[in-house]
């Protein structure tokens, strides 16, 4: 049984991600009701797992680690999803206003979307996102690296057709 100021702790922390956390998720699910229901599922699951959590410093990089898990499983099940487009309202655009980097963040990989939203919105660590991917360092570089040259080469292609 956890005390109540437990409890408001981990209300607080959880309010206070609950941004980060959809950007997070929609990286990799692209579609509003699938960010709910893993936001949901990871805020459940951390709360009964609470007394796992080693220090309340990690989290942060703590609960993201169970979201991606609960996106990944998601995206296993290959649950039918409507598509972005069909989406008007996702709340993404506030974060990312500009419609041609929406869609050309679209063709990235998961993996990539998932490392460009951390490192750039959140302010991860290279060595952090490698943690919570369980990947070295030097991938995380790579992707990242990766993904910006697809980008700027998206961007550059719709630039040119203008």
């Amino acid at each position: 049984m956890r005390s109540r100021a437990e409890d408001t702790w981990f209300s607080r922390e959880v309010e206070a991600l609950a941004p980060t956390m959809f950007r997070v998720a929609f990286a990799l699910l692209r579609n509003r009701t699938d960010c709910e229901d893993a936001a949901q599922n990871a805020v459940l699951k951390a709360y009964e797992k609470l007394d796992t959590l080693r220090e309340r410093r990690y989290f942060k990089t703590w609960m993201i680690r169970i979201l991606k898990n609960e996106c990944v499983n998601l995206m296993k099940a290959n649950k039918p999803t409507v598509s972005y487009d069909a989406q008007p309202e996702t709340g993404y655009e506030m974060t990312v206003p500009d419609l041609d980097l929406n869609r050309a963040f679209d063709t990235l990989s998961p993996d990539e979307r998932f490392a460009i939203t951390l490192y750039y919105y959140e302010g991860f660590s290279t060595r952090e996102i490698a943690a919570l991917c369980g990947v070295a360092d030097g991938t995380i570089r790579s992707r990242l690296t990766r993904a910006r040259e697809a980008l700027r080469e998206q961007l550059s292609e719709k630039e040119a057709m203008q």
